[in-house]
C-alpha cells in the first residue's frame, strides 16, 4: 500500500472523528430534535405596581426548550409580545403609544442551578445602531428661509441618540439578558389570548420578538430556571419629541431543564 493511500485514509479518518463529535455535542444535529414547550405567562401590571384596565396583559411570553441527547448543552427559546391594545386602553387619548424595547433573560433561580449552569450566547446577539440626522443643510438653507434651521434642531433632538437593534448582556453567565430596542411589529392583538401566543417557538410568527439563548450544563443535572420577558412603552404625547418611557412588569415561566 502507497503511503499516500495511507495518508488518505488517515485524513479520511480525521474527517469522519471531527462529524462524529459535532453530531454528538450539537443540539441541532439529530434528525428529530424535540422542542419542549415550557409554557406561557402574561404580566397586567405597568410602571411598578399600577394593574393595566381591566387586568388586561401589558407583556406576553412563551417559552420552549431544545437540548441535546447528552443533555449537556441546549437553548431556550423565549418569544416575547407588547400588548398596545391595552396601553391604549388604559390611557385613553392622552399618549400616543410605542413600543420602545422587550427585555428578554434567561436566569437561573436556585444556588445549586447557577451552580452547574451557564449561559454561552443569545442570537440574535449584539448589534446596535445609533441613527443621526445630519442638520447641516438645514442650517444653511436657515440664511434663505427663516426657521428651517429649527426645523432642523428639532429633527436633531428627535433622532440623534436614538439606539435600535439588539443589546446583549451576557456578562453574568448565569443570567443572561438580551433586549430589543424599538421593536418593529412587536404587539399581539388583544384578540389574541396569551395561552395561544405560539406555543410551539419552532413555528415562528412574524409578530412579536424572539431571542435564543444557548447554555450548557455540568454533567447533565437537572436545573431550575425562570425565562423572562418585559416591555419598555414610549408614551408620546400631541405636542412632544421624546417620549415618557415605562416598563411592564416581567412575564415568567418557572421550570427545570433535564
Amino acid at each position: 500500500m502507497s503511503k499516500y493511500k495511507v495518508l488518505n485514509k488517515s485524513i479520511i479518518s480525521l474527517i469522519v472523528a471531527s462529524i462524529t463529535i459535532v453530531l454528538t455535542f450539537s443540539p441541532n444535529a439529530h434528525a428529530n430534535p424535540q422542542l419542549h414547550h415550557k409554557g406561557n405567562d402574561y404580566s397586567s401590571y405597568i410602571g411598578g405596581s399600577t394593574q393595566a384596565v381591566n387586568g388586561w396583559s401589558t407583556a406576553v411570553l412563551s417559552t420552549s426548550t431544545l437540548m441535546d441527547e447528552n443533555k449537556r448543552l441546549g437553548r431556550t427559546y423565549v418569544q416575547a409580545w407588547a400588548r398596545l391594545d391595552t396601553i391604549k386602553a388604559h390611557y385613553g387619548n392622552y399618549y400616543i403609544p410605542t413600543v420602545a424595547a422587550i427585555e428578554t433573560k434567561m436566569k437561573t433561580v436556585t444556588q445549586d442551578s447557577s451552580f452547574v449552569f451557564d449561559i454561552q450566547g443569545t442570537n440574535p446577539g449584539e448589534n446596535l445602531k445609533e441613527h443621526e440626522i445630519d442638520t447641516t443643510i438645514f442650517d444653511l438653507l436657515d440664511y434663505k428661509i427663516s426657521g428651517v434651521g429649527v426645523i432642523g434642531s428639532l429633527l436633531n433632538q428627535y433622532s440623534n441618540g436614538i439606539t435600535t437593534g439588539t443589546d446583549q448582556d451576557i456578562s453574568n453567565s448565569k443570567n443572561g439578558t438580551l433586549t430589543f430596542l424599538w421593536p418593529t411589529d412587536a404587539s399581539l392583538p388583544n384578540t389574541i389570548s396569551w395561552k395561544d401566543a405560539n406555543k410551539a417557538i419552532g413555528a415562528y410568527k412574524k409578530s412579536g420578538v424572539t431571542a435564543e439563548f444557548n447554555f450548557r450544563i455540568i454533567d447533565g443535572l437537572q436545573v431550575h430556571v425562570a425565562p423572562q420577558a418585559r416591555v419598555q412603552y414610549g408614551l408620546y404625547t400631541a405636542t412632544s419629541i421624546t417620549p415618557l418611557k415605562i416598563w411592564s412588569a416581567e412575564a415568567y415561566v418557572q421550570h427545570t431543564i433535564n
